[in-house]
Protein backbone atom coordinates (compact mmCIF):
# COMPACT_ATOMS: atom_id res chain seq x y z
CA UNK A 1 0.00 0.00 0.00
CA UNK A 2 2.53 2.28 0.97
CA UNK A 3 4.85 1.33 -1.90
CA UNK A 4 1.73 2.26 -4.46
CA UNK A 5 1.36 5.77 -2.70
CA UNK A 6 4.81 6.14 -3.26
CA UNK A 7 4.07 5.38 -6.89
CA UNK A 8 1.08 7.94 -7.19
CA UNK A 9 3.12 10.77 -5.71
CA UNK A 10 6.36 10.42 -7.81
CA UNK A 11 4.17 10.45 -10.80
CA UNK A 12 2.45 14.06 -9.80
CA UNK A 13 6.02 15.37 -9.41
CA UNK A 14 6.88 14.63 -12.55
CA UNK A 15 3.50 15.59 -14.39
CA UNK A 16 4.71 18.82 -12.04
CA UNK A 17 7.78 18.72 -13.57
CA UNK A 18 7.12 18.51 -17.87
CA UNK A 19 4.33 21.20 -17.05
CA UNK A 20 6.96 23.56 -16.16
CA UNK A 21 9.31 22.96 -18.46
CA UNK A 22 6.32 24.01 -21.43
CA UNK A 23 7.10 27.62 -23.67
CA UNK A 24 5.30 30.32 -23.07
CA UNK A 25 2.32 31.05 -25.47
CA UNK A 26 4.26 34.63 -26.85
CA UNK A 27 3.32 35.44 -30.06
CA UNK A 28 6.24 35.79 -32.29
CA UNK A 29 8.01 38.41 -33.73
CA UNK A 30 7.59 39.18 -37.13
CA UNK A 31 10.60 40.48 -39.67
CA UNK A 32 10.44 44.39 -39.98
CA UNK A 33 8.97 43.98 -43.35
CA UNK A 34 6.49 42.38 -41.87
CA UNK A 35 5.76 44.75 -39.10
CA UNK A 36 2.45 46.66 -40.04
CA UNK A 37 2.62 50.47 -39.14
CA UNK A 38 -0.33 52.37 -37.51
CA UNK A 39 -1.61 55.50 -39.32
CA UNK A 40 -3.91 57.86 -38.55
CA UNK A 41 -6.33 55.71 -40.76
CA UNK A 42 -6.00 52.44 -38.60
CA UNK A 43 -6.07 54.58 -34.61
CA UNK A 44 -9.76 53.89 -33.21
CA UNK A 45 -12.14 56.12 -34.37
CA UNK A 46 -13.12 57.53 -30.96
CA UNK A 47 -9.91 60.12 -30.15
CA UNK A 48 -9.14 61.53 -26.93
CA UNK A 49 -10.27 64.99 -26.25
CA UNK A 50 -8.48 67.49 -27.77
CA UNK A 51 -6.24 70.08 -25.47
CA UNK A 52 -7.38 73.61 -26.09
CA UNK A 53 -5.97 75.73 -22.55
CA UNK A 54 -7.35 79.07 -22.90
CA UNK A 55 -4.14 81.25 -23.53
CA UNK A 56 -2.49 83.23 -21.03
CA UNK A 57 -2.95 87.36 -21.46
CA UNK A 58 -0.16 88.91 -23.05
CA UNK A 59 2.01 91.08 -20.67
CA UNK A 60 0.93 94.75 -20.99
CA UNK A 61 3.58 97.64 -22.84
CA UNK A 62 3.40 100.61 -20.70
CA UNK A 63 2.97 103.81 -23.61
CA UNK A 64 6.19 105.81 -22.99
CA UNK A 65 5.11 109.18 -22.49
CA UNK A 66 5.99 111.83 -25.34
CA UNK A 67 8.80 114.32 -24.78
CA UNK A 68 7.85 117.49 -22.77
CA UNK A 69 11.15 119.07 -24.14
CA UNK A 70 13.56 119.13 -26.67
CA UNK A 71 17.11 121.13 -26.64
CA UNK A 72 19.59 122.13 -28.53
CA UNK A 73 23.20 123.68 -28.04
CA UNK A 74 24.21 126.61 -30.36
CA UNK A 75 27.91 127.25 -30.53
CA UNK A 76 29.67 130.06 -32.34
CA UNK A 77 33.54 131.00 -33.12
CA UNK A 78 34.87 134.19 -33.70
CA UNK A 79 37.06 135.54 -37.03
CA UNK A 80 38.40 133.57 -39.26
CA UNK A 81 41.06 134.77 -41.13
CA UNK A 82 43.93 133.76 -42.99
CA UNK A 83 47.16 136.34 -43.42
CA UNK A 84 49.91 135.42 -45.76
CA UNK A 85 52.02 133.64 -42.95
CA UNK A 86 48.87 131.44 -42.23
CA UNK A 87 49.03 130.40 -45.93
CA UNK A 88 52.65 129.95 -46.49
CA UNK A 89 51.91 127.53 -42.89
CA UNK A 90 49.24 125.47 -44.71
CA UNK A 91 51.18 124.65 -48.28
CA UNK A 92 52.41 121.59 -48.61
CA UNK A 93 55.37 121.46 -50.88
CA UNK A 94 55.52 117.91 -51.68
CA UNK A 95 51.60 117.68 -52.93
CA UNK A 96 50.75 121.30 -53.93
CA UNK A 97 48.22 121.56 -51.96
CA UNK A 98 46.55 123.82 -49.07
CA UNK A 99 45.70 122.27 -46.00
CA UNK A 100 44.70 124.65 -42.23
CA UNK A 101 43.56 120.78 -40.34
CA UNK A 102 46.82 121.12 -38.72
CA UNK A 103 45.88 124.84 -37.14
CA UNK A 104 42.72 123.71 -36.31
CA UNK A 105 43.51 120.16 -34.81
CA UNK A 106 43.46 120.86 -31.05
CA UNK A 107 39.69 122.70 -31.18
CA UNK A 108 38.23 120.02 -33.25
CA UNK A 109 37.39 118.08 -29.50
CA UNK A 110 34.79 121.34 -28.69
CA UNK A 111 33.56 122.23 -32.08
CA UNK A 112 32.67 118.63 -32.89
CA UNK A 113 30.50 118.01 -29.86
CA UNK A 114 27.99 120.90 -30.62
CA UNK A 115 24.38 121.01 -32.12
CA UNK A 116 24.82 123.81 -34.53
CA UNK A 117 28.25 125.82 -35.22
CA UNK A 118 28.41 129.49 -36.83
CA UNK A 119 31.86 130.92 -37.94
CA UNK A 120 32.49 134.10 -39.37
CA UNK A 121 34.56 133.89 -42.08
CA UNK A 122 36.36 137.23 -42.98
CA UNK A 123 38.37 136.26 -46.15
CA UNK A 124 37.59 136.38 -49.97
CA UNK A 125 38.42 133.08 -51.34
CA UNK A 126 38.95 133.86 -55.27
CA UNK A 127 41.12 132.77 -57.91
CA UNK A 128 44.54 134.30 -57.72
CA UNK A 129 47.26 134.33 -55.98
CA UNK A 130 46.73 134.31 -52.42
CA UNK A 131 47.57 137.04 -50.35
CA UNK A 132 46.59 138.07 -46.56
CA UNK A 133 46.83 141.47 -45.17
CA UNK A 134 45.09 144.47 -45.93
CA UNK A 135 43.05 142.32 -49.51
CA UNK A 136 42.47 138.70 -48.22
CA UNK A 137 42.07 136.02 -50.55
CA UNK A 138 42.06 132.55 -48.96
CA UNK A 139 42.98 129.16 -50.81
CA UNK A 140 39.59 127.89 -50.64
CA UNK A 141 40.77 124.73 -48.51
CA UNK A 142 40.06 126.94 -45.64
CA UNK A 143 36.35 126.13 -45.91
CA UNK A 144 36.82 122.08 -45.92
CA UNK A 145 38.72 122.94 -42.73
CA UNK A 146 36.28 124.41 -41.18
CA UNK A 147 33.62 121.79 -42.18
CA UNK A 148 35.76 119.45 -40.62
CA UNK A 149 35.91 120.49 -37.30
CA UNK A 150 32.05 120.65 -37.36
CA UNK A 151 31.14 124.37 -38.82
CA UNK A 152 27.96 124.54 -40.12
CA UNK A 153 27.13 127.97 -40.95
CA UNK A 154 29.31 131.17 -41.99
CA UNK A 155 28.39 134.67 -41.94
CA UNK A 156 30.04 136.32 -44.71
CA UNK A 157 28.82 139.85 -44.78
CA UNK A 158 31.98 141.65 -43.57
CA UNK A 159 34.52 144.49 -43.77
CA UNK A 160 36.52 141.85 -46.26
CA UNK A 161 33.70 140.42 -48.53
CA UNK A 162 34.71 142.60 -51.46
CA UNK A 163 38.57 142.28 -50.93
CA UNK A 164 38.49 140.75 -54.55
CA UNK A 165 35.50 142.67 -56.10
CA UNK A 166 31.62 141.22 -57.33
CA UNK A 167 33.61 138.32 -58.61
CA UNK A 168 35.50 137.45 -55.81
CA UNK A 169 32.42 137.93 -53.75
CA UNK A 170 30.81 135.22 -55.91
CA UNK A 171 33.59 132.59 -56.02
CA UNK A 172 33.27 132.80 -52.14
CA UNK A 173 29.99 131.61 -52.32
CA UNK A 174 30.85 129.36 -55.09
CA UNK A 175 33.71 127.63 -53.05
CA UNK A 176 31.85 127.94 -49.26
CA UNK A 177 29.03 125.35 -51.21
CA UNK A 178 31.68 123.11 -52.58
CA UNK A 179 32.68 122.31 -49.02
CA UNK A 180 29.14 121.63 -47.57
CA UNK A 181 28.40 125.40 -45.80
CA UNK A 182 25.42 127.09 -45.19
CA UNK A 183 26.40 131.06 -45.62
CA UNK A 184 24.02 134.21 -45.25
CA UNK A 185 24.86 137.50 -45.66
CA UNK A 186 26.65 137.81 -49.09
CA UNK A 187 24.29 137.15 -52.36
CA UNK A 188 25.74 135.99 -56.26
CA UNK A 189 22.17 137.66 -57.62
CA UNK A 190 19.30 139.30 -56.77
CA UNK A 191 17.23 136.07 -56.92
CA UNK A 192 19.49 134.61 -54.71
CA UNK A 193 18.87 137.32 -52.14
CA UNK A 194 14.72 137.52 -52.88
CA UNK A 195 14.90 133.79 -52.19
CA UNK A 196 14.89 134.07 -48.23
CA UNK A 197 15.04 137.85 -48.22
CA UNK A 198 18.07 137.52 -46.67
CA UNK A 199 17.13 134.82 -43.93
CA UNK A 200 18.72 131.61 -43.47
CA UNK A 201 16.50 129.38 -41.80
CA UNK A 202 17.56 126.42 -39.58
CA UNK A 203 15.81 123.32 -37.84
CA UNK A 204 17.91 121.28 -35.56
CA UNK A 205 16.21 119.06 -32.72
CA UNK A 206 12.80 120.52 -33.18
CA UNK A 207 13.98 123.82 -32.55
CA UNK A 208 13.77 126.08 -35.80
CA UNK A 209 16.15 129.54 -36.09
CA UNK A 210 15.70 132.20 -38.67
CA UNK A 211 19.42 133.75 -38.88
CA UNK A 212 20.24 137.24 -40.38
CA UNK A 213 23.57 138.65 -41.13
CA UNK A 214 24.66 142.10 -41.75
CA UNK A 215 27.93 143.99 -41.98
CA UNK A 216 29.20 148.26 -40.84
CA UNK A 217 30.65 148.49 -44.23
CA UNK A 218 32.87 147.48 -46.75
CA UNK A 219 36.20 148.92 -46.26
CA UNK A 220 34.98 151.74 -48.20
CA UNK A 221 34.80 149.02 -51.22
CA UNK A 222 31.72 150.58 -52.93
CA UNK A 223 29.34 148.21 -53.95
CA UNK A 224 28.98 148.26 -57.94
CA UNK A 225 26.23 149.54 -59.61
CA UNK A 226 23.09 146.91 -59.82
CA UNK A 227 24.31 144.82 -57.41
CA UNK A 228 23.50 146.56 -54.44
CA UNK A 229 21.44 143.28 -53.23
CA UNK A 230 25.26 141.27 -53.19
CA UNK A 231 25.92 142.28 -49.20
CA UNK A 232 23.63 142.95 -46.39
CA UNK A 233 24.52 146.29 -45.11
CA UNK A 234 23.89 147.73 -40.96
CA UNK A 235 24.28 151.33 -42.25
CA UNK A 236 23.04 153.09 -45.40
CA UNK A 237 26.37 155.06 -45.49
CA UNK A 238 28.24 151.98 -45.69
CA UNK A 239 31.49 153.99 -46.56
CA UNK A 240 31.54 155.94 -43.68
CA UNK A 241 30.70 157.50 -40.94
CA UNK A 242 28.89 154.62 -40.22
CA UNK A 243 26.16 156.67 -38.61
CA UNK A 244 22.89 156.15 -40.40
CA UNK A 245 21.35 152.67 -39.45
CA UNK A 246 19.97 150.49 -42.46
CA UNK A 247 16.38 150.84 -41.15
CA UNK A 248 14.04 150.34 -44.08
CA UNK A 249 15.80 147.03 -45.32
CA UNK A 250 16.95 145.60 -41.63
CA UNK A 251 13.41 146.49 -40.41
CA UNK A 252 11.49 144.21 -44.12
CA UNK A 253 13.77 141.52 -43.67
CA UNK A 254 13.30 141.27 -39.68
CA UNK A 255 9.27 141.33 -40.96
CA UNK A 256 9.87 138.53 -42.97
CA UNK A 257 11.93 136.52 -40.53
CA UNK A 258 9.14 137.35 -37.87
CA UNK A 259 6.37 136.02 -40.75
CA UNK A 260 8.39 132.58 -40.99
CA UNK A 261 7.02 132.22 -37.20
CA UNK A 262 10.39 130.13 -35.98
CA UNK A 263 11.14 129.67 -32.22
CA UNK A 264 14.21 131.83 -32.54
CA UNK A 265 15.67 134.89 -34.42
CA UNK A 266 19.12 135.15 -34.58
CA UNK A 267 21.37 138.45 -36.11
CA UNK A 268 25.25 138.17 -37.35
CA UNK A 269 26.05 141.30 -36.70
CA UNK A 270 29.78 142.63 -37.77
CA UNK A 271 30.20 146.15 -35.98
CA UNK A 272 31.73 147.63 -33.51
CA UNK A 273 34.85 149.24 -33.12
CA UNK A 274 38.55 147.48 -33.54
CA UNK A 275 41.26 146.46 -31.16
CA UNK A 276 38.64 147.73 -27.80
CA UNK A 277 36.60 145.24 -25.36
CA UNK A 278 33.54 146.93 -24.52
CA UNK A 279 30.71 147.56 -27.19
CA UNK A 280 30.28 151.63 -27.98
CA UNK A 281 27.07 153.84 -28.25
CA UNK A 282 26.52 152.32 -31.97
CA UNK A 283 26.40 148.95 -31.48
CA UNK A 284 24.08 149.41 -28.86
CA UNK A 285 21.97 151.28 -31.25
CA UNK A 286 21.92 148.71 -33.98
CA UNK A 287 21.30 145.99 -30.77
CA UNK A 288 17.85 147.35 -29.80
CA UNK A 289 16.60 147.98 -33.54
CA UNK A 290 17.30 144.08 -34.16
CA UNK A 291 15.95 143.32 -30.63
CA UNK A 292 13.00 145.36 -30.98
CA UNK A 293 12.34 144.37 -34.02
CA UNK A 294 12.31 140.42 -33.24
CA UNK A 295 15.55 139.52 -32.71
CA UNK A 296 15.72 136.99 -29.54
CA UNK A 297 19.93 136.44 -29.97
CA UNK A 298 22.92 138.75 -31.55
CA UNK A 299 26.09 137.51 -31.74
CA UNK A 300 28.84 140.42 -32.95
CA UNK A 301 32.30 140.30 -34.43
CA UNK A 302 34.88 142.72 -36.02
CA UNK A 303 36.77 144.34 -33.39
CA UNK A 304 39.58 141.60 -33.28
CA UNK A 305 39.31 141.15 -29.11
CA UNK A 306 37.04 139.83 -27.38
CA UNK A 307 33.69 142.39 -26.05
CA UNK A 308 31.20 141.32 -23.48
CA UNK A 309 28.49 139.01 -23.46
CA UNK A 310 25.13 137.61 -21.31
CA UNK A 311 21.48 138.74 -21.24
CA UNK A 312 19.56 141.75 -21.43
CA UNK A 313 16.16 142.98 -20.75
CA UNK A 314 14.35 145.00 -23.19
CA UNK A 315 11.47 146.51 -24.05
CA UNK A 316 9.23 145.41 -27.23
CA UNK A 317 7.51 147.94 -29.60
CA UNK A 318 4.22 146.84 -27.83
CA UNK A 319 5.60 147.19 -24.35
CA UNK A 320 6.43 143.83 -22.90
CA UNK A 321 9.86 143.04 -21.59
CA UNK A 322 11.65 140.48 -23.06
CA UNK A 323 14.97 138.66 -22.23
CA UNK A 324 17.06 138.65 -24.87
CA UNK A 325 21.30 137.33 -24.88
CA UNK A 326 23.87 139.57 -26.70
CA UNK A 327 27.68 138.98 -27.46
CA UNK A 328 29.61 141.96 -28.73
CA UNK A 329 32.35 140.43 -30.10
CA UNK A 330 33.96 136.14 -29.88
CA UNK A 331 37.75 138.30 -30.92
CA UNK A 332 39.69 136.04 -33.21
CA UNK A 333 39.37 132.87 -33.53
CA UNK A 334 42.12 132.04 -36.43
CA UNK A 335 44.16 134.69 -37.51
CA UNK A 336 47.82 136.10 -37.24
CA UNK A 337 47.02 139.64 -35.87
CA UNK A 338 49.62 139.13 -33.15
CA UNK A 339 49.50 143.16 -31.38
CA UNK A 340 48.81 141.57 -28.23
CA UNK A 341 47.52 138.77 -25.72
CA UNK A 342 44.37 140.57 -26.32
CA UNK A 343 44.01 139.73 -30.49
CA UNK A 344 45.61 136.08 -29.49
CA UNK A 345 42.60 135.88 -27.32
CA UNK A 346 39.26 134.66 -28.23
CA UNK A 347 36.29 132.14 -27.60
CA UNK A 348 33.71 129.63 -28.70
CA UNK A 349 30.42 130.40 -27.37
CA UNK A 350 28.26 127.87 -26.28
CA UNK A 351 24.39 129.06 -25.54
CA UNK A 352 22.25 126.47 -24.05
CA UNK A 353 18.42 126.47 -25.47
CA UNK A 354 15.41 124.69 -24.24
CA UNK A 355 11.61 124.26 -26.41
CA UNK A 356 8.57 123.38 -24.18
CA UNK A 357 6.90 120.71 -26.40
CA UNK A 358 3.38 121.68 -24.65
CA UNK A 359 3.30 125.41 -24.33
CA UNK A 360 6.04 125.96 -27.64
CA UNK A 361 7.98 128.23 -25.37
CA UNK A 362 11.76 128.52 -26.57
CA UNK A 363 13.82 129.38 -24.05
CA UNK A 364 18.04 130.60 -23.70
CA UNK A 365 18.64 128.59 -20.36
CA UNK A 366 22.17 129.16 -19.77
CA UNK A 367 25.68 129.91 -21.99
CA UNK A 368 29.31 129.66 -21.22
CA UNK A 369 32.72 130.26 -23.09
CA UNK A 370 35.56 127.74 -24.01
CA UNK A 371 38.46 130.15 -23.66
CA UNK A 372 41.04 130.22 -27.13
CA UNK A 373 44.43 131.17 -27.71
CA UNK A 374 46.01 131.58 -31.11
CA UNK A 375 49.96 130.35 -31.46
CA UNK A 376 51.98 131.74 -33.57
CA UNK A 377 55.31 131.34 -34.68
CA UNK A 378 56.05 135.02 -34.25
CA UNK A 379 54.75 134.14 -30.38
CA UNK A 380 57.05 131.55 -29.99
CA UNK A 381 54.78 128.69 -31.90
CA UNK A 382 56.60 126.16 -34.38
CA UNK A 383 53.65 126.62 -36.34
CA UNK A 384 49.69 127.83 -36.07
CA UNK A 385 47.63 126.39 -33.64
CA UNK A 386 43.76 127.23 -32.36
CA UNK A 387 44.62 126.19 -28.81
CA UNK A 388 41.68 125.72 -26.05
CA UNK A 389 43.43 127.30 -22.95
CA UNK A 390 42.53 125.11 -20.45
CA UNK A 391 43.81 122.19 -22.07
CA UNK A 392 47.17 123.67 -23.41
CA UNK A 393 47.87 124.49 -19.96
CA UNK A 394 46.87 121.24 -18.36
CA UNK A 395 49.44 119.87 -20.83
CA UNK A 396 52.20 121.90 -20.01
CA UNK A 397 51.70 121.56 -16.26
CA UNK A 398 51.01 117.59 -16.43
CA UNK A 399 54.59 117.50 -18.35
CA UNK A 400 52.73 116.03 -21.40
CA UNK A 401 53.00 118.32 -24.04
CA UNK A 402 55.29 118.86 -27.33
CA UNK A 403 54.44 122.50 -28.29
CA UNK A 404 54.14 124.41 -25.11
CA UNK A 405 56.87 126.02 -23.34
CA UNK A 406 57.60 128.12 -20.57
CA UNK A 407 56.86 131.21 -22.39
CA UNK A 408 53.94 130.13 -24.26
CA UNK A 409 52.58 128.75 -20.77
CA UNK A 410 52.72 132.13 -19.51
CA UNK A 411 51.30 133.38 -22.03
CA UNK A 412 48.35 131.60 -21.97
CA UNK A 413 48.00 132.15 -18.07
CA UNK A 414 48.08 136.12 -19.60
CA UNK A 415 45.18 135.18 -22.31
CA UNK A 416 43.11 133.38 -20.02
CA UNK A 417 43.39 136.22 -17.21
CA UNK A 418 42.05 138.64 -20.37
CA UNK A 419 38.74 135.84 -20.82
CA UNK A 420 37.85 135.97 -17.18
CA UNK A 421 38.04 139.99 -17.14
CA UNK A 422 36.13 140.92 -20.15
CA UNK A 423 33.58 137.23 -19.69
CA UNK A 424 33.52 136.26 -16.40
CA UNK A 425 35.81 133.66 -14.71
CA UNK A 426 31.87 132.45 -13.66
CA UNK A 427 30.98 131.77 -17.61
CA UNK A 428 34.05 129.69 -18.25
CA UNK A 429 33.19 126.17 -19.01
CA UNK A 430 36.14 124.78 -17.23
CA UNK A 431 34.83 126.38 -14.05
CA UNK A 432 30.80 125.38 -14.69
CA UNK A 433 32.37 121.69 -14.66
CA UNK A 434 31.27 120.78 -18.11
CA UNK A 435 34.79 119.83 -19.00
Amino acid sequence: MNKKINILISLIVIILILSSCTPLNTPSVSSPSQISTVTPSDSATEQPPSQNPTPSAEPSVETPEPPTKTTLKLSAIGDVMSHYTQILDAYNAETGEYDYSNSLSRVKNYTKTTDLLIANLETSMSEGEYTGYPVFNTPPALAKNLKDIGVDIVSLSNNHCLDKGFNGLVSTIENVENAGLEHLGTYATQQQRDENNGVLVKEVNGISMAFVNYSYGTNVIRIPAGKEFSVNLLYEDYLGPYSVLNKTQIEKDMEYARSLDTDLIIALLHWGSEYVTSENASQREAAQLFFENGADIIIGNHSHVLQPMGFETIQTTDNQEKEVFVCYSLGNFMSNITRTHYTLTSAILNLYIEKDLTTNVTTVTGYDYVPLYMLTPEWGGSRFYVLPVHDAINEYEFGSSSIINEKIYNDLIESLKISHTILGKEYDYYHIGRQ
